[in-house]
């Protein structure tokens, strides 16, 4: 009891707020501030109610969204299912002739335009900046942005975590002044699911993706990390990705545009930035080559243009808020004053060569170029209590050149195969594979079938989790071809597909995330038959007597390695793994591929 009372008096005492440490704050009056809606307004969201200083709870964002769809045919919400702790996830609709069926969006010759906030449930921009756009497009003077594009919009995917909500719940974020918890009521993260798909919130994305179709893919989060001028920072696979035609529309249409439009709103746009050093911009800013565990890499290899928006976190929820509402609204104008070209651009790159796959991005040996960099001065001081050094920023704008330093060479690809097989005793990845919306062919009797395998040689385990599961830190497999019998229900993925892919990703061992790197096919690992010493004995000197070529092998063996020689248990190994009586399916990774 006194150890309770002492812990309590200890967090009573340690009630600072991290808004009290934070970096000298940049004064910001932009002209987007003129798109909040004053108190006058019947329609006025909760948070603007309170200056965009707080953001609604679950239940009140839920009300007020439910209120706007009973005010007019052009709102739909629809339930994507329950999240882990119960809670709705819920999509909103808007669209021009009140047409909500999935089947009907997805076939118009209209774009459509998809986005979410909360996925990260304390960067929680998106929800806000959705509801003053859909009030404008609903009460406003916006609704001709819905003859330019149908709009899906989840306010807040990771429901769970935006109720897990407090005044710490992020220590390096300018508001709001409550705000949720990164993961979900699991801890897990959702935006490392997109490949994985064990989070209710991704795989309501997945959903949606695959029943409407979208043309543009928006995940709205908040920065960490370090000071500089620009509020709104995102990006999109550049280089170093599966759909070179998307990411060509992208830099050379629709950023620019949105760019202008923030720029003339009062927001200073940037591109996704993470300091080389981990401190300042000094030593460059990385390019990384995310993995398609990640939102906007997940929509590339699926040839879905997707956009990361990355609000600077040090900017205050209000200017963050407006920014974000300005590139949306930009969005749906791009998007629809080029839409032949996004088409055309997606065809294109669902239609390339699937023949080989780099499934690893390494760093240019030399930076790309450099790039005119508005930052913020800094220095470095040493710490009294650590005694290392630590950036304190000033508050003082500078312009500097830094190098760009991408990821984008590729490092390491495999030879696709014409198709995957997956045999019907594996059903949770059959069923992931499912809800990704890949093209499959399920058996309907049993295939004899010759297919190749990959046989791991030799691997190490990570020694911690990752997301709940432990994955490979190294490993090695080599081909083996083998003629097996597939069960009824086994199921057969062409290549050949507009998502051919992501396939290969989610297939192929070197892929970072594929299934078996995730770990969903360990029990391979187990060996379950074993051998008697008895029985070898025996055995080891029939097949010497039979087998010439054995005996050479063996005795070869012996005199390349004498500790091994001296081992009986590593010889009686080396016997039994030549019998037929040895576990055949033993580190035989369960995916065949049709050469």
């Amino acid at each position: 009891m006194k150890k309770l009372l002492f812990l309590a008096f200890a967090f009573s005492s340690l009630q600072t707020f991290a808004q009290d440490f934070m970096p000298p704050l940049i004064s910001w009056e932009g002209k987007s501030a003129a798109l909040m809606a004053n108190g006058e307004n019947p329609w006025i969201t909760p948070g603007e109610r309170d200056n965009l200083m707080t953001s609604p709870s679950y239940e009140e964002t839920v009300l007020w969204l439910r209120k706007l769809a009973d005010s007019s045919p052009l709102i739909h919400m629809r339930s994507l299912g329950k999240s882990e702790q119960g809670r709705d996830i819920w999509l909103i609709i808007a669209s021009e002739g009140a047409e909500f069926e999935a089947e009907k969006i997805k076939n118009a010759d209209k774009p459509v335009l998809f986005f979410h906030g909360g996925i990260h449930a304390g960067e929680i921009d998106g929800k806000d900046a959705g509801m003053m756009l859909l009030r404008d497009i609903v009460h406003g003077s916006k609704k001709d942005l819905l003859s330019q594009s149908t709009l899906l919009f989840i306010p807040i995917l990771n429901v769970d975590g935006h109720e897990r909500r407090s005044e710490y719940g992020r220590v390096n974020q300018r508001g709001p002044r409550e705000m949720g918890w990164r993961t979900n009521a699991q801890n897990l993260n959702l935006n490392r699911d997109y490949t994985k798909l064990e989070t209710a919130g991704v795989r309501a994305v997945v959903e949606v993706i695959n029943a409407y179709d979208p043309d543009l893919y928006v995940d709205v989060h908040v920065t960490d990390g370090a000071d500089y001028q620009y509020d709104i920072t995102y990006g999109y696979v550049k280089t170093g990705g599966y759909s070179p035609a998307i990411s060509a529309f992208l830099s050379e249409k629709f950023q620019p545009e949105v760019d202008q439009a923030l720029n003339d709103w009062g927001h200073i746009p940037g591109p996704l930035l993470f300091a080389a050093n981990g401190q300042d911009f000094s030593e460059g800013n990385v390019a990384f080559s995310f993995s398609p565990r990640f939102s906007h890499t997940y929509g590339d290899a699926r040839h879905l243009p997707s956009i990361l928006i990355e609000n600077h976190s040090l900017k205050p929820f209000r200017q963050r808020v407006l920014g974000t509402y300005v590139f949306l609204e930009q969005a749906i104008k791009s998007i629809g004053r080029h839409y032949s070209a996004v088409k055309a651009a997606v065809e294109a790159d669902q239609n390339q060569a699937k023949d080989e796959l780099v499934v690893k991005f390494g760093f240019r040996e030399n930076p790309a170029d450099t790039m005119e960099f508005l930052g913020i001065a800094s220095e470095k001081l040493k710490s009294e209590l650590t005694g290392r050094e630590y950036i304190q920023w000033k508050g003082k704008p500078i312009t500097q050149q830094v190098p760009s330093l991408l990821m984008d060479r590729p490092v390491q690809q495999v030879s696709t195969p014409e198709a995957y097989f997956v045999p019907a005793e594996w059903t949770e990845v059959i069923q992931k594979l499912r809800q990704h919306g890949l093209n499959m062919e399920t058996l309907e009797s049993s295939l004899e079938i010759e297919l190749e395998f990959d046989f791991l040689t030799e691997y190490k385990l990570s020694n911690s989790p990752l997301e709940g599961k432990i994955r490979f830190q190294s490993f090695v497999t080599k081909p083996i071809t083998r003629k097996i019998t597939l069960s009824p229900g086994s199921v057969k993925i062409p290549v050949d597909q507009n998502l051919g892919e992501l396939a290969s990703i989610l297939l192929e061992p070197e892929s970072v995330d594929s299934f078996f790197q995730w770990g969903y096919f360990m029990s391979v690992l187990s060996q379950t038959e074993y051998m008697e010493t008895y029985i070898m004995e025996p055995m080891m000197k029939e097949l010497l007597n039979k087998d010439a070529v054995l005996k050479a092998e063996f005795e070869r063996a012996k005199e390349a390695n004498p500790d091994w020689a001296n081992s009986p248990r590593s010889i009686y190994r080396w016997f039994y793994e030549r019998t037929p009586y040895f576990d055949q399916n033993w580190k035989v990774i369960p995916v065949g591929k049709l050469r």
